[in-house]
């Protein structure tokens, strides 16, 4: 098996060199990282990753935490497309350089990060007050934090105006009185759709009927949210969630209701779920995989090369109109 120092030998460079060429450290010339990974390559080096964790002092491996999507941190992972595809995306970049991810639930234990010798982690809809911040790991959020300012960097989507770009499309489609339909776990995201929803009915002089779900697993509870919606007139309901949207549409049609002619429907996060209805539900596309991706590079490059926190690095998002919410023209719209 070929050692290091026959890598060193075949592309003609230090032992130092061929490291910071196969950790990607060090200011090295490109045509001589280039030729070492070659090397490497023809020979069939395989770097010792302990020995590489000694010297480094880093396991090179980087955890995501999911939030809970109730009010109650517990175990258990989201059961979210959105989520997995998060995950995948942060997967992939991390694996790209090198790095391996753990996922975490909320509410994890803060001492796994020490246990596992993770190296940094992304932490999806933050509160603010999770115990991974106490540990001093470097971190990416993918949202904002609510209650606290960290030293952090930070991906996240503008949720306020692809709500307003949806609430756009309602009226441009003859809706007059539009609600808004929210889970109740004051996730970063869901205040800033609920931002955007007040936003724009305050701008359009129109009542703000805003309501909130516990739980779907209550469909008692949903039922009541769309009574609700029919006894304050509404015509058109943008939702918080995927999930939302679909609990809504299934108690719209248990309660005669015919979607899009009595009610509009519109989702503020995409999935597959919802091209498998009937009518199929319109949605805003967040570009999860992208999102993920973006986090999980991020950190990797704070972790090698002392990135620092600066803008939010914002994902664009893509409203696509489906027949849940009656358009004639189907183009999907970029914010």
């Amino acid at each position: 098996m070929a050692s290091i120092r026959d890598v060193a030998a075949a592309a003609g460079v230090s032992l130092t060199t061929v490291s910071h060429a196969l950790n990607n450290r060090g200011r090295i010339a490109e045509e001589t990282r280039i030729r070492v990974l070659q090397a490497a390559a023809q020979l069939g080096y395989q770097a010792n990753v302990h020995a590489q964790q000694l010297v480094t002092r880093r396991s090179r491996i980087i955890a995501i935490q999911l939030p809970a999507l109730e009010n109650k941190r517990g175990p258990a992972l989201p059961d979210s497309a959105y989520f997995l595809d998060v995950i995948n995306g942060a997967a992939a970049a991390a694996d790209s350089a090198g790095y391996a991810l753990v996922v975490t639930p909320s509410g994890g234990k803060a001492s796994i990060f020490g246990g596992f010798a993770i190296d940094g982690a992304i932490i999806v809809d933050p509160q603010g007050d999770e115990p991974i911040f106490a540990t001093g790991v470097p971190v990416v959020t993918v949202g904002i934090a609510q209650c606290e300012t960290h030293d952090v960097l930070a991906v996240d989507n503008d949720h306020a105006s692809a709500a307003r770009l949806v609430l756009d499309h309602f009226e441009q489609n003859g809706r007059g009185c539009p609600a808004m339909v929210a889970d109740d776990t004051h996730r970063s995201y869901v205040n800033d759709v609920m931002s955007g929803y007040r936003e724009w009915v305050r701008g359009k002089g129109l009542r703000d009927v805003t309501l909130t779900l516990a739980s779907l697993d209550d469909q008692r509870a949903v039922d009541r949210i769309v009574a609700r919606l029919c006894e304050e007139h509404v015509d058109a309901v943008y939702t918080s969630s995927d999930d939302l949207a679909l609990a809504i549409l299934d108690a719209a049609l248990r309660a005669g209701l015919s979607v899009p002619d009595d009610l509009a429907i519109a989702s503020a996060v995409d999935a597959r779920s919802l091209t498998l209805t009937s009518p199929q539900i319109s949605a805003t596309n967040l570009f999860p995989f992208r999102t993920g991706a973006t986090a999980a590079q991020l950190l990797i490059d704070r972790l090698e090369n002392g990135a620092t926190p600066d803008d939010t690095r914002l994902i664009p998002t893509q409203f696509v109109a489906r027949a849940s919410s009656t358009v004639a023209d189907s183009t999907p719209t970029s914010v």
